[in-house]
């Protein structure tokens, strides 16, 4: 072998050492630039296979996501038509739906409107709803939409449920879209 032959070999691992650093660095830049984003922001991340599905603390059944809100979520409840809303807080993870056979719609971008305004739309529509948390459970139409609670009317009474206290909202719209 001659030595201009062996200069040749060193400048090919030469090239595959410059790759190896310049994949490193872009994966740094790529872990910078998450480690700046939030929960919405790496839901949309996982968008696998065209959809995002959560798996609220006080429901027994996924939501496939449809929306994503400031703090909150809303969906299809997985085998169902029913539709969800769920406070960030409500959920315990999001996974792509690999393994499900719902018609599923990925979200496609992170919407600036406040749960707030989610549920005054739902009073203003009185629309059924039925609020499950880990420790209770209303059914009603939403009365009132105050900064940190919402009023629910059931049948026999009117309720107070602290925001913090709200887990799952099962939207009956009727024939609403």
């Amino acid at each position: 072998m001659s030595g201009n032959e062996n200069f040749l070999g060193l400048g090919s691992l030469w090239d595959a050492e410059q790759m190896n650093i310049d994949r490193d660095i872009a994966r740094k830049h790529e872990r910078d630039r998450k480690s700046e984003l939030y929960f919405p922001e790496a839901m949309l991340a996982i968008r696998v296979d065209g959809g995002v599905t959560v798996q609220p603390t006080s429901l027994d059944r996924d939501i496939h996501v449809r929306r994503i809100g400031m703090m909150w979520i809303e969906g299809v409840v997985c085998g169902s038509v029913e539709r969800a809303i769920a406070p960030f807080g409500e959920i315990r993870a999001a996974f792509s739906p690999s393994d499900c056979v719902c018609a599923v719609v990925p979200p496609d971008h992170f919407e600036m409107v406040p749960l707030g305004a989610v549920l005054r739309d739902i009073e203003r529509h009185a629309s059924s709803v039925t609020i499950t948390s880990e420790r209770f459970g209303v059914r009603g139409r939403i009365t009132g939409v105050w900064r940190d609670a919402i009023s629910v009317r059931s049948l026999r009474r009117e309720w107070v449920v602290p925001r913090s206290s709200l887990g799952v909202i099962l939207v009956d719209d009727g024939a609403r879209p």
